[in-house]
């Protein structure tokens, strides 16, 4: 297809291929022996990023310029030419924004027309998919008008439906799943709020506030909450004793699970110079003189310590926001798949691989997305040898005992005044630092 461009002013019509030809740059025109006087009057075009003038128009001027005897009558020839091609560049731009109107108009009736026959040919698809049995699937997919079946600009004819309507059959099929796995994940998500979050809340309210405890998603994913949110039948309803036998073993898994995580602060603290080879049991995460500090974030500053209770809640800890890796398998394969790497290109922390029974289970995760997912302490967190040292030193000039507790600490709260000599300015007056006991170790390292 020829695109031809018009030149109102000039009333010619003309294709790229001529508009190169006949249009000519001031300086290709002055070379070829034309005066200015018989090219500034008349109209320019941009014609391959150059001012051109067209050059079967110039020759007319520049023959008629050349009839006009005396300076007079060529000075009143060029303000009549000025004067009629001002006369025509207004009307060419008259002509111009009419046409604009005019394809504007066309535009929008033809939009118009090729929505109706949209909206017809879902219709009609509609309709038939209906017939076979596609209901709900067809309203659904339909809905995203795919392009290839609702963009044309005729309407649906018995012919076309016949080429299509295999495609479209195995796209129901595919929608038909989608549906499915969707109203499971309603089903389940409903079981979490009715039942999960009650129980689960219950048994937070029943702990001690101080006490360190799973997350509901952990919870959720324990082997008595998967099987009751995801193998009970999703056409009844839970029954009361199915989750009070799910809701009593909440405690039991509670001490399990805290147990594991105290089982690898204590292996960080047998790793560190303090305790190297010596015999370390729970009772020293308790202690005041206990320290861990976060490699990866610095825990709000670069020598930022805490204590074992806030190491385990540490955010650092947890996978926000962000895919596991998922493996699902029965619980009694034999060899597991490998795991789905996830395709959103965050790779630069690791990534906990979650272990799923089945596919049900996708719909825990997708339920409490956020909330964090346990990564563990290693490599980030270190027991802090240095802070260790500072804490026992506090304690001794405290002339408190090296066995003193968090709890005790926290109950006594010192108030600790720290002299250095870069806290000195000599233009100011003396000023006094005094922190909290963590925050005056953690400003010393």
């Amino acid at each position: 297809m020829i695109k031809i461009k018009s030149c109102f002013e000039l009333r010619v019509s003309l294709c790229d291929s001529c508009k190169y030809k006949q249009f000519k740059s001031v300086d290709d025109l002055l070379n070829m022996g034309y005066d200015e006087k018989a090219i500034t009057p008349l109209p320019k075009y941009c014609v391959q990023g150059e001012w051109s003038y067209h050059l079967d128009t110039v020759a007319t001027l520049a023959a008629e310029y050349k009839q006009q005897r005396g300076e007079k009558a060529k000075q009143v020839w060029w303000e009549e030419q000025e004067r009629f091609w001002n006369d025509r560049m207004e009307h060419g731009l008259a002509c111009r924004s009419a046409r604009k109107l005019e394809h504007e108009k066309y535009e929008a009736r033809r939009y118009e027309m090729l929505e109706k026959i949209r909206e017809e040919r879902v219709k009609r698809m509609n309709e038939k998919l209906t017939e076979l049995g596609w209901e709900k699937e067809a309203e659904r997919y339909l809905k995203t008008e795919p392009y290839k079946y609702v963009y044309k600009e005729k309407p649906l004819t018995d012919d076309e439906w016949a080429v299509i309507m295999p495609e479209l059959t195995a796209l129901m099929e595919i929608e038909r799943e989608k549906l499915r796995k969707e109203e499971i994940g309603e089903h389940i998500k409903r079981r979490i709020d009715k039942w999960l979050k009650p129980a689960f809340t219950a048994f937070i309210l029943s702990r001690p506030p101080n006490e360190i405890n799973p997350n509901i998603l952990e919870v959720a994913l324990s082997d008595q909450w998967r099987t009751v949110l995801c193998t009970e039948p999703f056409s009844e309803d839970l029954t009361e004793s199915s989750v009070q036998s799910a809701g009593s073993q909440i405690p039991e898994f509670a001490q399990s699970w805290r147990k594991d995580r105290i089982g690898q602060l204590l292996e960080l603290v047998r790793k560190s110079k303090t305790y190297s080879g010596q015999e370390v049991t729970e009772d020293v995460l308790h202690l005041a003189c206990t320290m861990f500090r976060c490699t990866n974030c610095k825990c709000g500053g670069p020598g930022e310590v805490n204590t074992y209770a806030h190491t385990l809640v540490h955010s650092c800890n947890f996978l926000w926001m962000y895919s596991p890796i998922v493996q699902v398998a029965p619980r009694d394969a034999k060899h597991l798949p490998p795991p789905e790497l996830p395709d959103d290109g965050y790779s630069a922390r690791k990534r906990p691989i979650i272990r799923l029974y089945r596919e049900e289970e996708r719909h825990i995760l997708t339920t409490l997305e956020h909330v964090g997912i346990w990564v563990g302490l290693d490599p980030h967190i270190v027991f802090d040898d240095v802070a260790h040292e500072h804490m026992l030193s506090l304690l001794d000039t405290l002339g408190w005992s090296c066995d003193t507790t968090v709890a005790e600490m926290e109950e006594r709260q010192p108030y600790v005044e720290c002299f250095c000599e870069c806290y000195h300015d000599p233009k100011k007056p003396l000023s006094r630092k005094i922190y909290r006991w963590k925050k005056a170790v953690s400003i010393i390292i």
